[in-house]
C-alpha cells in the first residue's frame, strides 16, 4: 500500500466520522498552578466496574501536555446553548481567558469545574495508551455532578454544531 491509498484511507475516515454525530465536552485540569482546557469530542463511557471514561487526545493540542501530565480532571458535558464555550475552549474563538473569573468552581487537585455546564464528571487518570497521532486517556469515575438532566446536548456533525430533536 502506497502513499496514494494512505490519503485515500485517511479522507475516507475523516468523512466518515464527519457523518457521525459527537457529543461536545470541555475537559479541563490544572497543572503547576496553570488551568487548562480543550473541548474534545472523542469521548466515550468504557467500563462500569471500576468505572472508566476514555478521551482521546492529538499530541499536537495546544494543552496536550498538561492532560497527559495531570492526575484529575474534570469532562463537562455542553448543552445546545454552550457553542460558543465549546469554540473558546476549542482555540478558535479568541478570548483572554478561557477561565474567567466567577465562571468555575475549584475541585479536588484544584482543577476547576465549569458552572455552566448541566452535567460533569471528576475523573484520576487511569492509565494512557499511545494510539497513532493521539494518545487515549483512560480516567476513573470519581464523582458525577448533574446539575440537571432537562437539557439538549451539544452535538457537531459534519463540522457544525446541532442537538437532537425531541
Amino acid at each position: 500500500m502506497g502513499l496514494e491509498d494512505l490519503v485515500a484511507r485517511q479522507e475516507g475516515l475523516k468523512t466518515f466520522m464527519r457523518l457521525c454525530p459527537q457529543g461536545v465536552t470541555v475537559v479541563t485540569t490544572s497543572a503547576g498552578g496553570i488551568l487548562y482546557g480543550m473541548t474534545v469530542s472523542s469521548f466515550t463511557s468504557v467500563s462500569m466496574n471500576p468505572p472508566l471514561i476514555l478521551i482521546a487526545i492529538d499530541r499536537s493540542a495546544h494543552s496536550y501536555k498538561a492532560l497527559k501530565e495531570a492526575h484529575t480532571f474534570v469532562i463537562h458535558l455542553l448543552s445546545s446553548d454552550q457553542a460558543e464555550l465549546s469554540e473558546i475552549f476549542a482555540g478558535r474563538q479568541k478570548t483572554s481567558e478561557k477561565f474567567e473569573e466567577g465562571s468555575y468552581d475549584v475541585g479536588p487537585d484544584s482543577v476547576p469545574i465549569l458552572r455552566d455546564p448541566p452535567a460533569y464528571l471528576v475523573c484520576r487518570k487511569y492509565k494512557i495508551y499511545e494510539a497513532g497521532d493521539h494518545d487515549l486517556i483512560l480516567c476513573e469515575v470519581l464523582e458525577a455532578g448533574i446539575r440537571r438532566q432537562d437539557f439538549k446536548p451539544l452535538i457537531y456533525r459534519n463540522r457544525a454544531y446541532t442537538t437532537i430533536v425531541s
